[in-house]
């Protein structure tokens, strides 16, 4: 091969990942990007290119046969296009690697594409912001080309973690996380302006803090998830009273009508019986394990 590395799109983060990789020796690497030539992006392509020492080719079946691994840094809306005129051209020893902030369905599509005999597929779900991190930003890996393309980018730095899952599963992680992370400033921003308005945004942050600070997510969870589906229809009437409030606030309540609606799910699932009267002490896998059945 004559690339370890070939990315398909050259921007900012296949442009940081490069950068760090070539501070620790790796090479050689190549890109292709649709812009390369374009008047106004262009230039600026090729100055990344010139100063990573990355080799810019003219077009995508350029790659064929000459990288290694094939890293998909462009975007989820054209992840499935691009690689399906990529893989099924792809010869025995390449590794496609699909790095794009993209759902499930996605790189399961990915993997599914036809492709010759010794061609490997890689779910790499990025879990940082590569700026900032450049190459060792942290990464899940799944599928068939997980293993491969560990092997020979942990040596250079990169921090990845290998999951005995098929294409798909990096990525489910990566999304189920955004629930998290995503759903709780929303929360925040619900209470901190009814709080705001009220005239006790400081003593709401202490009253937070001495709940959440110095606790585990599982030490958060055994207390939450459990004790959530047992009480779930007084805490739902509860949270009636705060929608009422937040309305005649005039502040937004769409967070809290959520949690008022999945509270009321939860009710009517007669949790409370199914744990039985030792439930709230439960762990919250074994919660959820039945939770999730």
């Amino acid at each position: 091969m004559d690339f370890k590395v070939c990315f398909i799109g050259f921007g900012e983060a296949a442009y940081h990942i490069a950068r760090g990789l070539s501070g620790e020796g790796f090479g050689p690497m190549a890109a292709f990007d649709v812009m390369w030539q374009d008047e106004r992006f262009g230039p600026s392509i090729q100055k990344r290119a010139e100063e990573t020492g990355v080799t810019l080719l003219s077009d995508a079946d350029a790659c064929i046969g000459r990288a290694e691994f094939v890293c998909s840094l462009t975007s989820a809306a054209v992840a499935v296009r691009v690689a399906s005129g990529i893989v099924p051209k792809l010869t025995a020893g390449q590794t496609y690697v699909d790095m794009n902030s993209a759902g499930p369905g996605v790189k399961e599509e990915i993997a599914a594409l036809s492709h010759a005999e010794g061609v490997r597929i890689c779910d790499a779900a990025v879990m940082g912001t590569v700026p900032g991190n450049g190459h060792r930003v942290p990464m899940f890996l799944a599928g068939d080309g997980a293993q491969a393309f560990c092997d020979a980018m942990t040596p250079f730095g990169m921090r990845l973690t290998v999951l005995d899952r098929p294409a798909g599963s990096a990525s489910a992680i990566k999304m189920l996380k955004s629930v998290v992370m995503k759903g709780l400033p929303q929360l925040m921003l619900e209470s901190f302006v009814a709080a705001q308005r009220y005239g006790v945004l400081d003593t709401l942050v202490g009253s937070l803090s001495g709940s959440l600070n110095g606790k585990t997510v599982e030490q958060l969870a055994d207390t939450f998830v459990a004790r959530t589906a047992i009480h779930a229809a007084r805490r739902a009437d509860e949270m009636r009273d705060v929608q009422k409030m937040l309305s005649g606030l005039g502040c937004d309540s769409r967070m809290t009508e959520a949690t008022i609606e999945k509270l009321d799910d939860l009710a009517a699932q007669g949790w409370r019986e199914k744990l039985g009267p030792d439930g709230g002490s439960m762990k919250f896998r074994d919660a959820i394990r039945l939770l999730a059945k």
